[in-house]
């Protein structure tokens, strides 16, 4: 494998030597910032895209670095991108890490599968839920049976993975319904605003449900069931939603205000050998300088250290980088269960990327290509984990945390 590059080079002081303590205190404007960096996000209309554009339009702005805003065609694309050096900065849900963490599907590539990044900031706690037409006649989870149409892209596992949880609540698969096949974010709402499609995965805050909302008939959501209603549904469904955390949505689209769905964070990665400086200057401007974009976008509010106190205090789901756990001890956020929690998730995290390595050696020396479409590798991959003694979803290793 090849080593990846870093392209930011350490600040004047820390190449000086000065000690942390002494930087903790430096102004930010004596920060030499890099010259130019990449943020990866999802595509364009994501509430996520948008959201980079306002923070990184002011960053410009204020200290003059340049800054790339480069929408990914995928989920999978992401981390890859990330990995390659083709961004610095990379969008990730936890739902995304934990499936990359486990190579499923498209993340089983050299470079796409199993690697070391580190959340430096947090994007968003986004409402994710089952958009419906306004008009049509599913109204809970339950309605949904083998006559219902879904909208299904393969090439998110993340979008996938959320119709395929809606279709577990009532003991089916997606291979039990009928599926319209779409190929990106946008497709996978268009296609129920169209009428081919009676339900989609997606969230209210995005700039499609949005659009979604101006058609004839306008949309709906559908409420997340209690758990009481049907524990073993619940639970077919919860263990393929690992991370969420339920609420009632107060920010998206005027339709889903004050539905109950599933909430997931969203976290900006870096990889661990990011240089520590530009994680924790990059976390100290957008805390210090939350008035200055919070109202540039509709969500922008959400991307706030308040944001990544919440998902630490809720069990932290991805390790933190260095540079981030800095400036949350300067401002006196982390504790002794946030360090504990974080060991952890490090050994989790380091011991799978150890494992993935060892698995595309293994490959390499028996002339086994790397590929979801490789029924070779996935024989091989699937052997070293069991020799290694996993046997559970990264998730659900993380969730036994």
């Amino acid at each position: 494998m090849q080593k990846i590059t870093r392209r930011l080079v350490l600040s004047a002081s820390a190449t000086l030597g000065l000690s942390i303590g002494a930087l903790g205190g430096a102004l930010a404007e004596d920060y030499k910032w890099p010259a130019y960096f990449t943020v990866v996000t999802p595509v364009v209309g994501s509430g996520n895209h948008s959201l980079a554009v306002a923070w990184t339009t002011e960053l410009t702005a204020q200290t003059g670095v340049r800054v790339a805003i480069k929408p990914a065609p995928n989920g999978y694309a992401r981390p890859e991108w990330l990995n390659t050096d083709e961004g610095d900065i990379s969008l990730m849900q936890a739902s995304e890490y934990f499936d990359q963490m486990d190579a499923v599907e498209g993340f089983m590539t050299p470079y796409g599968g199993p690697s070391d990044t580190r959340v430096a900031t947090m994007n968003l706690i986004t409402p994710w839920g089952y958009m419906v037409k306004g008009d049509g006649d599913l109204k809970t989870f339950s309605d949904v049976n083998e006559d219902t149409t879904i909208a299904y892209t393969a090439s998110s596992s993340f979008l996938a993975g959320g119709i395929e949880a809606l279709l577990a609540y009532n003991g089916l698969t997606s291979d039990d319904v009928n599926k319209i096949e779409t190929s990106n974010y946008g497709a996978n709402t268009a296609v129920v605003t169209e009428g081919r499609a009676e339900v989609a995965f997606t969230s209210p805050i995005s700039g499609t449900s949005y659009e979604a909302e101006a058609t004839h008939g306008g949309i709906a959501w559908l409420p997340l069931p209690d758990k009481q209603d049907d524990p073993e549904a619940f639970a077919r469904y919860r263990a393929k939603t690992v991370g969420y955390i339920p609420a009632v949505i107060t920010s998206g689209t005027k339709s889903s205000i004050g539905v109950y769905v599933d909430h997931a964070f969203q976290a900006n990665h870096v990889r661990a050998d990011e240089d520590p400086e530009f994680v924790y200057h990059l976390l100290k401007w957008l805390d210090e300088h939350y008035d200055d974009f919070k109202d540039d976008y509709q969500h922008a509010h959400m991307m706030s250290v308040d944001s990544l106190k919440t998902f630490l205090d809720a069990g932290a789901l991805q390790p933190l980088h260095e540079g981030a756990i800095r400036y949350l001890k300067e401002k006196g956020i982390w504790t002794d269960t946030h360090q504990a929690r974080q060991d952890a998730l490090v050994k989790l995290a380091t011991d799978r990327v150890a494992l993935w390595q060892a698995t595309l050696a293994e490959a390499d020396s028996r002339g086994i290509k790397v590929s979801p479409e490789s029924e070779d590798f996935k024989a091989l991959w699937a052997k070293m984990k069991a020799d290694a003694g996993v046997t559970k979803s990264y998730a659900n290793m993380v969730g036994d945390l």
